[in-house]
């Protein structure tokens, strides 16, 4: 196991016993603050991708 693997898996264990040590009310609080965010992404749009042939035949006949 490299040292950046075993960095990332006490981080891990770290934040568990974080979360673990707090109340259950904060923990549904940061629960519906991840649910409104995800519901905020999936409602916002991505932009259409651009055809670069339709552009480029618009501006030849122009």
């Amino acid at each position: 196991m490299t040292d950046l693997m075993r960095q990332l898996a006490a981080r891990k264990v770290e934040r568990r016993r974080q979360l673990a040590a707090l109340p259950v009310a904060e923990k549904l609080r940061m629960l519906e603050e991840m649910v409104a965010a995800t519901k905020a992404i999936s409602a916002t749009r991505p932009p259409k991708p651009v055809n670069a042939v339709t552009n480029q035949c618009r501006s030849l006949s122009a």
